[in-house]
């Protein structure tokens, strides 16, 4: 037996009956149950790594077969492991973060439904699940809603860190000066500038952290078909916050979004040129979808919340767009045009591969600025 022992991250314990059960999230192998207080109250030690052989002798020689064959079992089934694999798994595990995308995906979904179903049964539901287990909807759902806070702060204890060794990585110390940011790059990156977005971008973020950098530090910054994949208005003026907080005084932000108003018309006006030249710079862009259904997709309307970041949440025009950016503090806010920024530094708008698409000699996006 592997000397010191330690129970896996994502072990569960629960309680049912008098019993207690144990058993992972990762394996299919049937839980771990016993009736016995000795052996439950004994097993709690592992919850540290602590050497097998010293946790047998603090128990009877009458119990220590039981005691034996409740290790033996939680080693099988993954619940316990040797203490020093536990921080082995490589955190760029690439295999390993794809698999996490899905089942992300999958919770996003499983949430919504699970609402939707609770929704229906209204209290009928709490009732019998009391009878049938003993423990109603809002209990479990605490229990859910206390294991995503945890796996939640143990994300935040992680944030700082992760966020100097790449800061670090890329040359950027602490109160810099006069940085141009470029947030959501995508695979265009700008020379020069901080480019940002999810991993694996050089300075892979959530941007709704916060931005890593001090007030009054950037002179620029650039943000192409980002803003309407947060939702509006809370998490989208949390964002512009940010900006306005980091960009100096005079500093401008250039922010490019899908141009909904030129959608809107484009309905109206029967305009399927407009709609069909999509798969032209979208070859992955679906096949005959109605003009509704273009229009809507496109404005963030009905977003499946399993495709989290990826969908967009929102549509702009220039009116909601400007009113927006003025609420987050920006001052004379402005319409531009495609590579025509009054600045030179912000004439940068081709790296982006959705800001440069365009039907016809129109562009689909619609391109506008703001002062700090």
């Amino acid at each position: 037996m592997t000397n010191t022992l330690v129970f896996a991250p994502d072990t569960l314990v629960r309680f049912r009956n008098g019993q207690i059960l144990i058993h992972t999230t990762s394996s299919a192998a049937p839980a771990f149950v016993t009736d016995n207080a000795m052996l439950t109250g004994w097993l709690t030690q592992f919850a540290r790594p602590l050497s097998a052989a010293q946790a047998l002798q603090q128990v009877g020689a009458a119990d220590r077969p039981v005691a034996v064959a409740a290790l033996e079992h939680l080693l099988d089934a993954g619940a316990l492991i040797a203490a020093e694999t536990t921080g082995s798994a490589a955190v760029n595990d690439t295999a390993a973060h794809d698999r996490s995308r899905r089942h992300l995906r999958t919770l996003a979904r499983s949430v919504y439904d699970l609402a939707c179903d609770a929704l229906a049964f209204g209290p009928d539901i709490e009732r019998q699940l009391g009878i049938s287990t003993g423990i109603g909807l809002e209990r479990r759902l605490m229990a859910l809603l206390a294991a995503v806070d945890g796996l939640r702060n143990e994300f935040r204890t992680r944030r700082d860190g992760y966020l100097e060794r790449q800061l670090s990585a890329l040359g950027v110390i602490a109160g810099q000066q006069d940085l141009r940011l470029h947030i959501g790059c995508g695979m265009g990156m700008l020379d020069n500038w901080v480019n940002i977005d999810i991993h694996p971008a050089p300075l892979a973020m959530n941007v709704l952290w916060g931005l890593p950098f001090a007030d009054g530090s950037a002179q620029c910054v650039f943000v192409s078909h980002l803003l309407e994949h947060l939702y509006y208005p809370h998490d989208a003026r949390a964002f512009l916050c940010e900006i306005r907080r980091v960009l100096k005084p005079g500093g401008i932000v250039r922010i490019v979004v899908p141009d909904v108003e030129q959608c809107i018309d484009a309905y109206v006006a029967n305009d399927r040129s407009f709609f069909g030249s999509r798969r032209e710079t979208w070859d992955w862009w679906p096949e005959n979808p109605t003009r509704l259904e273009d229009f809507l997709a496109y404005a963030g309307a009905g977003t499946d919340p399993g495709y989290l970041f990826e969908a967009h949440k929102f549509g702009y025009d220039f009116e909601t767009l400007s009113r927006l950016m003025q609420e987050a503090g920006l001052q004379h806010v402005e319409r531009s045009e495609f590579m025509s920024s009054r600045h030179p530094e912000l004439r940068v708008d081709e790296i982006s591969a959705v800001a440069k698409a365009r039907y016809g000699d129109r562009f689909y996006s619609l391109f506008v600025e703001g002062q700090a």
